[in-house]
């Protein structure tokens, strides 16, 4: 991990995003590509005003579903997000910030009782908008960890807590995206590049099967419902 924490620098997608923003962000970012999703959010933000829980909560789920096509799943994704938005709104008065203050297990709770929201996107929240020590798992993550050995189970929660086993808390952050880019540049479903791989000799996969190309593995928040 030291070694892509030098590689990969951390690029903070985050910055300048409430965490209500982050949360729907993260939505947003269930089962399409980061530029989708970025298109979606900007989209949304820009139909809306503002991608507030007030603005949001009002809005009519066709709306929401136009502003957001880009990233996929239109229709399920803005249902969630209304749902969101009236949750936060009514129950915590439109912010996320009393939730974020509590214990982090208390917290992740509170975020996966609203709606569509699992525990991939409560991790994320609280790892990106609260600087929470978690290990947020997404497909890239869940790939790597396996090909690394790092869990014999596969389930998302194993492979969190076998990333939180063995990573310190203020390193799981940045190590985090740094993994996700690492799977992105090479570290890839199909068509992995071992041979520029900077790790390839600490690889268990690459111990056993040198050069050859695996099978694509689905990873454990690859269905939109495990977000």
């Amino acid at each position: 991990m030291r070694v892509l924490d030098s590689r990969y620098p951390v690029k903070d997608w985050t910055k300048g995003m409430t965490p209500f923003e982050v949360l729907i962000s993260t939505v947003l970012s269930q089962s399409t590509t980061v530029a989708n999703e970025r298109r979606g959010f900007d989209d949304l933000r820009s139909r809306a005003g503002a991608v507030t829980p007030e603005r949001l909560a009002e809005m009519p789920e066709e709306e929401i579903a136009k502003a957001i096509w880009h990233a996929g799943l239109s229709r399920q994704k803005a249902a969630r997000i209304r749902g969101i938005a009236k949750a936060v709104r009514d129950t915590w008065g439109g912010s996320l910030e009393r939730v974020l203050r509590l214990p982090t297990e208390r917290a992740r709770a509170e975020l996966m009782a609203l709606p569509g929201v699992g525990p991939k996107t409560a991790d994320v929240v609280l790892a990106m908008a609260a600087n929470r020590p978690t290990f947020p798992v997404d497909t890239h993550i869940a790939r790597i960890a396996g090909r690394w050995d790092l869990s014999r189970r596969k389930d998302y929660e194993s492979v969190r807590a076998a990333l939180e086993h063995w990573t310190p808390p203020g390193k799981r952050r940045v190590w985090h995206l740094a993994i996700i880019a690492h799977g992105r540049a090479l570290c890839k479903a199909r068509n992995p590049r071992c041979d520029e791989c900077p790790v390839r000799r600490d690889c268990d996969w690459y111990r056993r099967n040198g050069p050859t190309r695996p099978r694509a593995r689905r990873g454990p928040s690859a269905s939109p419902t495990k977000g």
